[in-house]
């Protein structure tokens, strides 16, 4: 016997134009870069994880969210709130696979279709959740179902991630964040720390640095229930000599400006991580040749 659920996900892949910053899902182009040449990466995967339809409303959305969640923890821009007209779509049907010698299965085939309607790939993903799921599910067992099917979704769609280098341990001082929205200042610097610290790199607000970065946040409100939100992130040797600046640029629902922004600044953070990657390898690889290695 299988009880059949229907879940719905969409996968989105964001393009990185090398002429200049343009409106984008919170993804990274990087501009003035003083004196260093930088390498350019022509294209970045994300994924937008809408609200999965499941025998309850609420469902769909936990799940969407835990899975974005899992995912930009393996370094996929992931979201369960974006949407672009260049979207994939990765549609998938699950059941409950029941077995006599062990507990019951959560069976998940996933289609990956383009923006064109071509098929791209198909993948079955297969795990266990604890006994309570299939009558009362928590946001925590979402979270658990997630995880364990994050890493086959994450080598699939993403089997050679972009930045795979961990750079020496640099440390990195943000400055304050002035006139942020909200609570933003608190979650981005978070944010960012934690996606800095998986490639070797310390993020402080106070003490002896190697590098500042500044992040300036702009917003216009373009209708009522829409703001444009640009952010620059700028990274500067001893507050004067600038390496460059990462820029990001969307349209997202006012609503989202008003809430808490621990969601939305990891968004921030991991489409930010890359650009910023970019410049703290570059800024390493010269040292040796013309940059005094100086903490500030």
């Amino acid at each position: 016997m299988r009880l059949h659920l229907t879940l719905g996900v969409i996968l989105l892949y964001f393009f990185l134009v090398g002429c200049g910053s343009i409106p984008q899902p919170f993804q990274k182009t990087t501009l003035n870069k003083s004196k260093l040449t930088l390498p350019i990466v022509s294209s970045s995967a994300g994924v937008v994880i809408k609200g999965i339809r499941g025998p309850i409303g609420w469902v769909g959305d936990a799940f969407a969210k835990a899975m974005a969640e899992s995912l930009r923890k393996r370094g996929i821009i992931a979201s369960s709130k974006w949407s672009n007209r260049l979207a994939f779509s990765l549609t998938a049907n699950g059941y409950q696979q029941l077995h006599i010698d062990r507990a019951p299965e959560l069976v998940v085939s996933w289609l990956l279709v383009n923006s064109n309607g071509d098929i791209k790939g198909i993948k079955e993903t297969r795990s266990t959740p604890p006994d309570e799921f299939w009558n009362q599910p928590s946001n925590k067992m979402f979270e658990t179902v997630a995880d364990t099917n994050a890493d086959q979704i994450a080598d699939w769609i993403n089997p050679s991630p972009l930045i795979s280098q961990k750079s020496s341990n640099s440390t990195i001082r943000m400055l304050d964040i002035k006139n942020a929205p909200g609570d933003s200042a608190l979650y981005l610097f978070k944010a960012t720390k934690a996606v800095l610290s998986n490639h070797g790199i310390q993020l402080v607000k106070n003490g002896k640095s190697d590098l500042t970065l500044k992040l300036i946040i702009k917003t216009r409100a373009i209708d009522s229930e829409n703001h444009n939100i640009r952010l620059d992130w700028i990274l500067k040797i001893n507050k004067s000599r600038e390496l460059g600046t990462v820029s990001q640029e969307n349209v997202i629902e006012t609503q989202l400006l008003i809430q808490t922004w621990d969601s939305l600044a990891k968004d921030i953070a991991t489409g930010a991580v890359e650009g910023l990657m970019q410049l703290i390898n570059q800024y390493n690889s010269t040292l040796s040749v013309d940059v005094p290695h100086r903490m500030q």
